[in-house]
This record gives structure tokens, sequence and C-alpha cells, in this order.
């Protein structure tokens, strides 16, 4: 199972983003043209894909990482209130903080750069991370095309192993994830859906959506690179598509499928579950619980 996402908790055993059994571990998402470099959607369109946060290390993925870190000049380090995103400021260049890998070794983590997020999402802070190995600091999101480290972005909450479910998402004060930009959960926050804003449950949907995991048990049926059109219950993102419905969302994945539309899933392999139903009326309403509905391009 490739498991991708860090996150940060006061008890290190703790897993955070075991999202798939079948994850390609580096699979190219989102870009800058779905995504705005300072964190606003644009007009709800943006690209699905199956890796949930980029955030790795070789041959492991971090589990889990304390809750205090050390500063650049020693002074101990908490995370931030629930009300504001976990990691906030540029002060943090420099810390040091100990994480967990899937293999049960600790890791030591450090805070390069910090890039803060421009209006309407001065709440978010974007930061270089590196992994200590044996011989010296490798960048935890990898290199872009111009060989420049990849940013994360600091999300509360969690993805953990729950039951059947590789991606089941929790909220809590005490932990959260550091997801790397243009992989889900850093795009699904770049939408709109943050949790210290009160869309924990429309996050936790968005990626469920974007990973197009509609049997809610962490494993995707999407190709990276198909393009959706979403919208949500809250009116963070309004629906200005003319696009047929694919499906409706909630936290536990698809709530039904649309019967008439194509689905991502049926380009890829059948997901093998008995549910979600499909229903030609699937997609008109969120009155039957759904908080995000997502659309396909016409005649994909």
């Amino acid at each position: 199972m490739k498991q991708s996402t860090l996150a940060l908790t006061a008890a290190l055993a703790a897993c955070a983003g075991c999202m798939s059994s079948e994850d390609d571990a580096e699979t190219g998402e989102a870009n800058q043209d779905v995504i705005s470099l300072n964190g606003t959607s644009l007009s709800g369109v943006a690209f699905a894909g199956t890796t949930p946060s980029g955030a790795a290390l070789a041959g492991s993925s971090l589990l889990g990482v304390t809750s205090s870190g050390t500063s650049a000049t020693g002074g101990a380090i908490t995370i931030g209130p629930s009300t504001g995103a976990p990691l906030v400021g540029a002060s943090l260049v420099g810390s040091t903080w100990t994480g967990v890998a899937t293999n049960s070794a600790q890791v030591k983590l450090r805070i390069d750069s910090a890039l803060q997020g421009t209006a309407p999402s001065t709440d978010l802070w974007f930061y270089a991370v590196s992994y200590q190995t044996s011989t010296g600091w490798s960048p935890l999101c990898g290199l872009d095309s111009s060989n420049q480290p990849i940013r994360a972005v600091s999300v509360g909450g969690y993805w953990a192993q729950v039951t059947g479910d590789s991606a089941h998402y929790t909220t809590t004060a005490t932990r959260f994830s550091l997801a790397c930009r243009t992989k889900t959960i850093a795009k699904c926050v770049e939408l709109g859906y943050k949790p210290h804003k009160g869309y924990a449950n429309q996050l936790a949907a968005c990626v469920r959506m974007l990973r197009a995991d509609y049997c809610g048990t962490g494993v995707s049926h999407t190709v990276d690179g198909t393009t959706i059109n979403l919208y949500d219950n809250v009116g963070v993102n309004a629906d200005n598509q003319s696009w047929p419905a694919e499906a409706e969302w909630t936290i536990a994945g698809a709530r039904c499928i649309n019967a008439n539309n194509a689905t991502r899933y049926e380009r890829v392999r059948d997901p093998g579950c008995t549910s979600p139903p499909k229903l030609t009326t699937c997609g008109a309403s969120f009155s039957s619980g759904a908080l995000l509905i997502d659309e396909l391009v016409p005649g994909t």
C-alpha cells in the first residue's frame, strides 16, 4: 500500500495518509492553470488524479510527526490553534520536526522556506520541507520542472487506515498533515475546502471525488489529468458549467452515480462494490445529503 500524506501529531504512532493500495507514488496531477498560485480555484474546475499528497521518502512514506518542533534558535514550537492553518509563518524556517516512517524509522524533517498565500488565501502557507538521509537532506515533495522544491501546505486532520478504508479522514486539534502542491489533498485545500474554515467534511468528500474513490475504500478509479467541474453544498465553489453530472459525493465516497453519464471508473476498472447505485437523477441537487457534485466534460 502506498502512503503519501505527512501528518503532524502528538502521538508518533498514528497513520496519516494511508490513501490507496493502487496509487502511483508520484503521478502528475493538476497544474497551476487550474489551481492558481494563491490557492484560489478557477471556477471549480480541477484535474483528477490518483496520488493523495505526494509526501514520501525513499522506500517509505511518513506516518506522523510530533506536534512540537525545535526552532532554528533551539526554542520549542507547537502547532497552531484549530481556528487557523496548523503551521503559519516564516518564523518556522529552519525548524526541525521528528517523524515516523512506514517502516517505523524516525525521520528528521526541516522547513527550508515559507511562502504565504495571497488574497483570498492569506491563511495558507506553503513550505519547502526536507527530510534527513545518511548523505544529507532531500526534498520531501520532490522537485518541479525548474528543479526547485515542490512546496507543501499544512492541513488539519489526517488520513488513516480504518476498517476496510485506507483513506479515512479524521479531524483533530492535535494532528495535521503536510500535502504536496499539485496532489489531491493540497488541491482540495486550495479549492477552498479548509478544515480550519469549517469545511472538513467537504475536504474529505473532495479527496474522494478527485481520486474517484466511489466505494469509499481508499482505492482510486480515475486517470490522472481527467478534467472535472465540481461544486458544493456550502457555496465555496458554484456550478458554472453546463456539463453532465457524474456523481454525488460524501465523506464515505459516492452517494450515487448518474446512470446517463459514463463515469471515470468505467474507463479504468469496475470498482467492485455493490454501491453506490446508478440513478438517472443523481447530481440534480444536494437534497439527499451530498456535500459535493462533480461533472465531466461532455462527450468524454
